[in-house]
C-alpha cells in the first residue's frame, strides 16, 4: 500500500566506473543522501534479479555483492554499542568487498569521538578506493574527506545543496558534482522545532569554535604525509564574534536594548553613559 504520494520526482543520474569508484557524498541532513544511496542499490538489486530498473536507461556490469554501513543503532543483546556495531559491519566489508561489489556507507565514525571518527572515517574510505576498489557511495559530514580526490584517483565528490530563506530552509535534492560547503545543521535543527533560544545558543557556540576551527583553510592538508601542523587562523573580536550570532528579526524590543547595550560594552563604552 502507497501511504503518501510524490507531488514532484526528482530524478539523479549516478554514474560509477573504475575511474570515478568512490564518491564522497556530503550534504545537510534531510538533503537526499541515504536516498540517493539506497535508490542506487535498489536499481543493482532489481537489475541482479532480471527486473526492470525505474530509469530512462541503465548499464550495469557485473556485482557479486551489495554491501552496506547504513543507520545507527546498538546491539543489547549482543552488549554491543553503536561504534562497536559501526566497526564490526565495517570490517565485515573491508575483508570482503572486491572490485566487483557495490559499498554504501553511511556516515560512519559518528559513535566515537570527532577526530577518532574522522581517522577512521578517512582510512576505511581510503582501502576501499585503493585495495578493495570496490565501487563505493560514501556519505559523510566530515567536510574533511572531501580533499580525497585531490590525493587519489577513482574518488570524486558530490553533494545534495539547499537553500536558506527568512522562514527556513528548502532542500533540493537533487545530486551535484563537488563537495557540499555547508552542512545547515542549526536549520534543521530549527525545522525540526528546537527552541529558538537553544538555536541561538548553538549558533552563538559555533562561532566560538568557528575561532579555532581551521577547516575552511585546511582541507587540503588535515592528512598530510609530513604532517605539519596547519597554521592557527588569526581570532576574530568577541565583538564580531557576536554581531554574527545576533538575529534582530527574532529579537523582542527588550532582547534587542540588552542587546545593543552589551555591543556598547564590547567597545568599551559605558552603557549608561549618555
Amino acid at each position: 500500500m502507497v501511504e503518501t504520494q510524490v507531488e514532484h520526482f526528482i530524478p539523479n543520474d549516478l554514474k560509477l566506473d573504475p575511474s570515478r569508484r568512490l564518491l564522497i557524498v556530503t550534504g545537510p541532513n534531510m538533503g537526499g543522501k541515504s536516498t540517493y544511496m539506497r535508490q542506487a542499490a535498489v536499481i543493482a538489486l532489481l537489475s541482479c534479479c532480471g527486473l526492470y530498473v525505474p530509469a530512462q536507461a541503465a548499464e550495469i556490469g557485473p556485482l557479486d555483492a551489495i554491501y552496506t554501513r547504513i543507520g545507527a543503532a546498538d546491539d543489547l543483546a549482543g552488549g554491543r554499542s553503536t561504534f562497536m556495531v559501526e566497526m564490526t559491519e565495517a570490517a565485515y566489508i573491508l575483508h570482503r568487498a572486491t572490485p566487483h561489489s557495490l559499498v554504501l556507507i553511511d556516515e560512519i565514525g559518528r559513535g566515537t569521538s570527532t577526530f577518532d571518527g574522522l581517522a577512521l572515517a578517512w582510512a576505511i574510505a581510503r582501502e576501499l578506493a585503493l585495495r578493495n576498489r570496490s565501487l563505493t557511495l560514501f556519505a559523510t559530514h566530515y567536510f574533511e574527506l572531501t580533499a580525497l580526490p585531490a590525493e587519489m584517483e577513482g574518488c570524486a565528490n558530490v553533494h545534495f545543496d539547499a537553500v536558506e530563506h527568512k522562514d527556513g530552509i528548502a532542500f533540493l535534492h537533487e545530486v551535484a558534482e563537488g563537495p557540499a560547503n555547508k552542512s545547515y545543521g542549526l536549520q534543521v535543527a530549527k525545522l525540526a522545532g528546537v527552541p529558538t533560544e537553544t538555536v541561538r545558543q548553538a549558533r552563538s557556540f559555533l562561532a566560538r569554535l568557528d575561532q579555532f576551527s581551521t577547516r575552511r583553510e585546511t582541507h587540503g592538508d588535515l592528512f598530510a604525509a609530513d604532517g605539519a601542523a596547519p597554521a592557527e587562523p588569526p581570532a576574530e573580536s568577541e565583538l564580531r564574534m557576536r554581531l554574527a550570532t545576533l538575529e534582530p528579526d527574532s529579537l523582542s524590543p527588550r532582547e534587542a536594548q540588552t542587546a545593543l547595550y552589551e555591543l556598547k560594552r564590547l567597545l568599551g563604552e559605558d552603557p549608561g553613559a549618555s
